[in-house]
């Protein structure tokens, strides 16, 4: 890790939703509401996860597929009922990631060599990209107190991730389910870390990744009219 500090994400890269009330117009009233959303796969017949290795792209600072394996071992172990089974990650046959996933044999293999009932794999992608420029910026006149809008050469990096996760069924490989996830974010400077902001990411997908297994709660926005 070559940083020794992390920046400051950027306000317009993420907005908060707020739960409460407020009125935009007479008549009108905005609200948050939880709505529930169930998980993906049925999970009556599954009390044991293997998670293994990932085929995971190369990046300078980030061994991908390792911290990708300890996230979701410990994150699945936190948020499931289910036991993640404490065994090093069994290693992928060399092919492509389309024959990966329909290799049943492979799959099945390694659920029975491990006694798991179900088996989590998949893609992995982290990079980090220079998002360098120049950029309107509003100061503050120091002689006049009125504000000044200038143009002024901003150095920011934008880390992105993107996981493709692979659901098998440990009694005979098949492929439950398979979905896609992804998260960007732009940090201010240059010398950000990495790790972290790879654990940022990370964290902010863990509600859609643990939504394949547990049930979960989404807020969405609603605007009722009163009059």
């Amino acid at each position: 890790m070559t940083s020794s500090r992390f920046g400051r994400p950027l306000a317009a890269a993420g907005l908060a939703v707020v739960a409460g009330m407020s009125s935009p117009r007479a008549g009108a009233v905005k609200v948050t509401v939880s709505l529930p959303m169930p998980q993906k796969i049925q999970t009556a017949n599954i009390h044991k996860i293997l998670v293994a290795r990932f085929v995971a792209t190369d990046h300078p600072s980030v061994d991908t597929d390792r911290e990708m394996v300890a996230f979701l071992k410990r994150e699945l172990a936190r948020g499931t009922s289910m036991q993640v089974l404490d065994v090093d990650p069994p290693n992928l046959p060399e092919q492509t990631p389309e024959e990966l996933m329909r290799n049943a044999t492979f799959w099945k293999h390694i659920a029975e060599e491990n006694g798991a009932d179900l088996v989590v794999s998949g893609r992995v992608s982290f990079g980090t990209h220079d998002r360098s420029g120049f950029v309107q910026e509003d100061t503050v006149s120091p002689v006049t107190g009125q504000k000044v809008r200038e143009t002024v050469y901003a150095e920011r990096e934008d880390f992105e991730l993107r996981v493709n996760l692979w659901f098998f069924k440990g009694a005979n490989g098949a492929l439950l389910y398979e979905d896609s996830f992804k998260q960007s974010q732009i940090y201010e400077g240059k010398s950000n870390d990495p790790l972290q902001a790879f654990f940022d990411l990370m964290d902010r997908l863990k509600p859609d990744i643990l939504g394949v297994l547990v049930p979960q709660k989404r807020q969405d926005p609603r605007t009722i009219f009163t009059d």
